[in-house]
């Protein structure tokens, strides 16, 4: 699923039929590596280690890693432009953090889709509206963030503290089930780590 190319990709880049069938299966033989267990709960890790130092906008702009400091929760979503099912969470996710960040609430996103260019990425960001941040898509740090969490499908959402700890391997149906209330949940396992 994450390595399915959009039409746009497919256009922009000449890629279809068996090409783009082929670049779907190798990016799906890096996530089959992950295992068969679904997503799981590896050590700690800064900020920094997961993402690295920079993040991008939608409009393509570049960001410090450091945007993120002192804010207690941090969605991870993985998503991909040619996924059905990211197309109908997306809008929960944005409707969730347009809440949260109108209530003053900190929470932050950080969206990574792996096997498109960078200026399909801004684009999907955009259309998508959303209006987080995201990891180069042209980055090894797609496969090691799909890895190290074993992410199997897309959208999925982890859900983790500024240290770097897990506060839900599934915040995918956190929020679907409770809107911007799950932010409650997700700060109630901070406490308790």
């Amino acid at each position: 699923m994450i390595g399915v190319l959009s039409p746009i990709e497919r256009k922009r880049t000449g890629t279809s039929g068996w090409r783009a069938l082929a670049m779907a299966v190798l990016v799906g033989l890096a996530v089959s590596a992950c295992g068969d267990d679904g997503p799981t709960t590896p050590k700690p890790a800064s900020l920094p280690e997961l993402f690295g130092d920079q993040l991008y906008r939608a409009d393509g702009s570049q960001v410090s890693v450091q945007v993120l400091d002192g804010v207690p929760v941090i969605g991870v979503y993985f998503a991909s432009p040619g996924c059905p099912a990211c197309g109908g969470f997306t809008p929960l996710l944005v409707d969730a953090y347009t809440q949260l960040q109108a209530d003053g609430r900190p929470f932050g996103v950080v969206l990574v889709s792996g096997g498109i260019s960078e200026a399909t990425l801004f684009e999907y960001m955009t259309e998508a509206g959303m209006p987080w941040l995201a990891v180069s898509s042209q980055s090894d740090r797609v496969n090691a963030l799909l890895q190290r969490w074993n992410v199997r499908w897309v959208p999925t959402l982890i859900v983790i503290d500024g240290a770097g700890n897990i506060l839900s391997l599934a915040g995918r149906e956190d929020v679907t089930g409770n809107g911007a209330g799950a932010y409650d949940l997700w700060l109630a396992a901070s406490a308790g780590s």
